[in-house]
């Protein structure tokens, strides 16, 4: 009875350790994310002279950023910077395309290999229906320890702040450019953030989403605005569709040395088969035509 009760005592100060570490390693003051225009991750849209905006439109960016961020916060000031900065990128475009990646979101698209061939297909669509547009990629994590466990606990729904953002960034540009539209497109756990956004701005008609590969635990709420799909046009999407018996299947195999014939990773090394989506998927390609074309048709 005593060597249980010493194994018991263990578990539990292992977990209480665990548990300390992840609350340590978040920053009690969290940086702001980041809009950097696709493929350049030193790129952000951010206005290093505030003067050249109207007095009004610094003071409602300042009266947001200390909303969310609390006054006298760093945060606050980085993110006043990066809304001006934003607003004064999108004057000259009518769509703003925002890639939320998978993993723990501080990749473009450009580093996603099927996605980015579907932001080629979007980007083809939209310039072929006479819009002019931007695509920027929402740098939602920083590369370091507090950014990977904020991730992780995002994931799990205990970081709302990345999602809160996002969507106080799309609604300060469409309060100020009201003949601007936006598409969010998130890709695996990044369509957690698309998803809890959009929940935020579900009155904002100019506001559409895109998700592919959602996690098996999101749930998504389809409406004319949003687009969610979990099956990438060839199979099922095991990692969205929560098949944990053909993930620990696929990766027995891989080890054994099969050839896997569907393609599909989560977290770099772990096969989930479907969990691949490419514009070269006939039914993945129609069904994201259709939805862009039925919103952003004239």
């Amino acid at each position: 009875m005593s060597s249980d009760i010493r194994r018991l005592n263990v578990a539990a100060c292992i977990v209480v350790l665990i548990s300390l570490v992840f609350v340590l390693a978040v920053p009690s003051n969290p940086p702001a994310s980041r809009f950097a225009l696709r493929g350049e991750t030193d790129g952000y849209l951010y206005a290093s002279n505030t003067g050249e905006f109207q007095s009004s439109v610094v003071e409602d960016a300042k009266n947001r950023a200390e909303k969310l961020f609390g006054g006298s916060n760093p945060a606050a000031d980085e993110l006043v910077r990066h809304l001006l900065g934003s607003l004064s990128a999108c004057r000259n475009v009518d769509v703003l395309v925002i890639f939320n990646a998978g993993g723990f979101g501080w990749d473009s698209v450009d580093d996603a290999t099927g996605w980015v061939t579907i932001m080629e297909g979007i980007i083809d669509i939209l310039q072929g229906l006479g819009h002019r547009l931007m695509v920027v990629d929402y740098l939602r994590t920083r590369f370091d320890l507090g950014g990977f466990v904020s991730e992780g606990l995002a994931f799990w729904g205990f970081y709302p702040l990345k999602s809160q953002e996002l969507a106080l960034r799309i609604d300060f540009l469409t309060y100020h450019l009201p003949g601007l539209e936006v598409l969010i497109a998130g890709e695996s756990n990044g369509s957690t953030i698309v998803e809890e956004a959009m929940r935020i701005l579900e009155d904002n008609p100019n506001v559409y989403a895109l998700q592919t590969g959602p996690t098996a635990i999101q749930r998504c709420r389809e409406s004319e605005n949003s687009l969610v799909i979990r099956h990438n046009g060839l199979i099922a999407d095991s990692f969205s569709q929560g098949d944990i018996f053909t993930i620990i299947r696929s990766n027995l195999e891989a080890l054994l040395g099969i050839y896997q014939e569907q393609p599909g990773d989560i977290l770099f090394y772990i096969g989930a088969p479907g969990h691949y989506y490419t514009w070269e998927y006939d039914r993945l390609r129609q069904d994201i035509t259709r939805f862009l074309n039925r919103s952003f048709s004239s």
